[in-house]
């Protein structure tokens, strides 16, 4: 999320001490663990430090962040090329989600989302919230959001909040939850600073597995330790995933197993 690296510091440090973190080995003791197969790749530009990543009507379309260089992206899913690159320097852009016409990109602080038109991406409106916004996602009814703590928001068509649910693995708060991608009826989750996507029963908040995609951070070959797993989309014609990171070179297009 943050690209300041002792303000990374001083927010693991803060996080550490109020939730529980997921360790490999714990995981591997309670959860199903699924490793995602790889199908195809597509080329991904290195410069997009990637906030959310969603498909829809055929194409792939990227949020990324930092003061300066944030943006909204439409991608061709067949090279990677960047067909329309909307600038939005002034803002942190965060998680993206679809509906009802109008993409909805979340900010980390501006506490404002804005809203383009689907078809040419122009912008069209914003919405307001409090605090920061991390993930984005839309769920079967409404919005589903994160904030970088341990819980969902469910917001309506208006975005305001109508309720949220606390996300638990083995019965303990899973932090850090950032970007979110709904399908197959659940939530799927990358926690940052994790190799991990867990997915949530949105009921209960309860993890039900995680996706172990380790193997797809050392292919990507990052250079930094900003370079994380975060990009989360979902084609539900084809039951297939496509995964990336911030700076990374590829976008994995994945089977992600449902046991």
């Amino acid at each position: 999320m943050l690209c300041m690296p002792i303000v990374i510091l001083i927010f693991l440090a803060f996080v550490s001490g109020c939730y529980t973190d997921p360790e490999p080995g714990s995981l591997q003791d309670t959860l199903a663990r699924v490793v995602p197969e790889i199908i195809d790749t597509i080329p991904h530009d290195t410069e997009a430090f990637t906030q959310g990543l969603l498909y829809h009507n055929g194409f792939l379309y990227e949020s990324t962040g930092k003061y300066g260089t944030s943006s909204l992206r439409k991608i061709d899913p067949s090279d990677g090329t960047i067909l329309v690159n909307n600038r939005v320097p002034e803002v942190f852009a965060e998680g993206l989600a679809v509906y009802n016409g109008r993409f909805v990109q979340l900010t980390w602080r501006s506490q404002s989302a804005l809203l383009y038109d689907t078809g040419s991406l122009a912008p069209v409106d914003t919405f307001s919230y409090r605090g920061e916004g991390w993930g984005l996602t839309t769920g079967a009814h409404h919005f589903i959001m994160s904030n970088g703590s341990d819980t969902l928001y469910f917001r309506d068509n208006a975005f305001m909040v109508t309720g949220a649910v606390q996300v638990t693995q083995d019965d303990k708060p899973l932090a850090r939850l950032n970007e979110l991608e709904y399908a197959r009826g659940l939530v799927y989750a990358n926690v940052w600073f994790s190799n991990y996507i867990f997915e949530i029963d949105l009921q209960t908040g309860s993890v039900l597995k995680y996706i172990d995609c380790t193997d797809l951070v050392k292919r990507a070959g990052a250079e930094s330790e900003q370079d994380v797993l975060n990009g989360v989309a979902y084609d539900k014609a084809r039951d297939i995933f496509y995964l990336t990171g911030k700076n990374w070179s590829t976008i994995f297009v994945v089977k992600i197993p449902r046991e």
